[in-house]
């Protein structure tokens, strides 16, 4: 019985040491419905939940502009585009790929945003995406590093 007890526990301890298994095709799908709810989370405008799907050292890569590094000036970007006429963003997650540890992943999406021109008229720009997600301590996913550039219309 002592044997059974300890071999159980010698078991337990290298089963610890070696790490949890991570299934990548169950944590992609998880990975690309925050990125689906989190986009529907942009058009509630709630700006402290829509941070908080970004790791505080975040880096935002948008078209023309330099970096900006971290949530402050994720936030000011965030508050300033929320404010133009007719703004209005939405992406969808096309492809991710999960690292073997689990704890890393990119995902490359597609986005559609809308501003007014000088006229009041709606404009739909394209773009296309990589964001890069860790896991941080409490294993939540966190976007640590987003980038887009234009890409062409659909061609339904």
């Amino acid at each position: 019985m002592k044997l059974r007890v300890l071999l159980a526990a010698m078991f337990a301890l290298l089963a610890s040491c070696t790490g949890a298994v991570v299934n990548p095709q169950v944590e992609g799908e998880a990975l690309m419905q925050l990125s689906r709810d989190w986009s529907e989370l942009v058009a509630s405008g709630d700006l402290d939940a829509v941070l908080a799907v970004w790791a505080e050292d975040a880096v935002l890569m948008p078209p023309g502009m330099p970096a900006l590094e971290g949530k402050m000036a994720i936030r000011s970007y965030v508050e300033a585009a929320a404010q133009l006429p007719g703004f209005q963003i939405s992406w969808e997650p096309v492809r991710v790929h999960v690292s073997r540890s689990g704890d890393m992943a990119y995902m490359i999406e597609r986005n559609v945003s809308t501003l007014n021109d000088s006229l009041g008229h709606p404009v739909m720009t394209y773009g296309k995406v990589v964001t890069i997600w860790q896991k941080d301590s409490n294993g939540s996913w966190k976007n640590v590093i987003d980038i887009w550039n234009e890409a062409p219309a659909p061609s339904d």
